[in-house]
């Protein structure tokens, strides 16, 4: 047999986990040559303090070289940044100059998704909606001006906090205000057009996308349908035959599956260096259930390394 396949996939937060759920499900029902672990790292820096709360890029990005090095160390085929936060500041660290393994971001997968929306339907704009790196940073809006899109279609607003908070209790009432403030500041400034396409520029935003839907369409009273990256950075992974080397039929991959000592052939772990609240696990477990049970329970069952970067 040959050896597992080791995927990393890191966030700073649980956000990625929607994308790790979805890996999980699209490679349990692939055949496969090869059993593939996942392993999803919480890059989630201190107890009291994200990325975001630190006073630089600079600062940001040395924390998370310290992340990625210690990624490296468990020898993954590739390394999967779940984050926009963290892939914008991906360039910015020293690791990225000289990376032992491939590493993927998310960045690439959202513009390519806005752009083609939005070439789709020209009578349509954007606006993008992320944590205050990730839109202060302007990649999104400069990428899809650089790809042929007006930027008078295009409009970007912080939702600084949203992420925390969903983090924190997804059902709570701290979520619900944040998406009225997020949604507020979106309708200011949303450029006029036919369908308002929302892009999700934070991969936590999927968790409660239809509530962001609901209340930007109120405060626009105009069309509005979310654009979420993560769904197509896993399609764009599952094309990638060299890394998963997937055999035709599912029955040679179940196969290998009994041969590893797992059902599927598809294992999940989840490390984190700070402590998850259990309600916040639970919240996010019952939304990724549905998807990827293996996925829920890893986060039920996580290990904390304190040390861990």
């Amino acid at each position: 047999m040959r050896p597992d396949a080791h995927i990393v996939i890191t966030d700073s937060g649980l956000g990625g986990l929607s994308i790790c759920a979805a890996l999980e499900k699209n490679l349990r029902e692939a055949g496969l040559s090869r059993a593939v672990r996942l392993t999803y790292v919480n890059a989630w820096p201190f107890e009291d303090l994200g990325y975001n709360d630190l006073p630089g890029a600079a600062d940001r990005a040395d924390v998370f070289d310290r992340a990625l090095l210690r990624m490296s160390a468990m020898h993954p085929d590739r390394i999967l940044i779940a984050c926009n936060t963290l892939s914008i500041l991906y360039p910015r660290t020293e690791f990225s100059r000289n990376p032992p393994v491939p590493v993927q971001g998310i960045v690439d997968a959202g513009v390519d998704l806005f752009a083609e929306r939005l070439r789709d339907d020209p009578a349509a704009s954007i606006v993008l909606t992320g944590t205050k790196t990730t839109i202060e940073s302007g990649v999104h809006r400069d990428q899809l001006v650089h790809r042929g899109i007006d930027p008078a279609r295009i409009a970007a607003t912080s939702c600084h906090g949203l992420a925390a908070a969903i983090e924190k209790d997804v059902d709570g009432p701290g979520v619900a205000e944040f998406i009225d403030v997020c949604a507020t500041r979106a309708a200011a400034t949303a450029p006029p057009g036919g369908v308002l396409f929302v892009g999700l520029c934070c991969t936590h935003y999927g968790y409660v996308a239809v509530r962001i839907v609901d209340a930007l369409a109120w405060k626009t009273r105009r069309r509005v349908r979310a654009l979420d990256p993560n769904l197509s950075l896993v399609g764009g992974l599952m094309a990638d035959d060299g890394l998963l080397d997937r055999a035709p039929g599912l029955e040679s991959g179940a196969g290998e599956a009994r041969r590893s000592g797992s059902e599927s052939g598809v294992t999940v772990e989840l490390i984190s260096k700070v402590e998850l609240d259990e309600t916040a696990r639970r919240g996010i477990a019952r939304l990724i259930e549905p998807v990827s049970a293996v996925t829920a329970r890893a986060l039920l069952s996580y290990s904390r390394v304190p040390d861990l970067f």
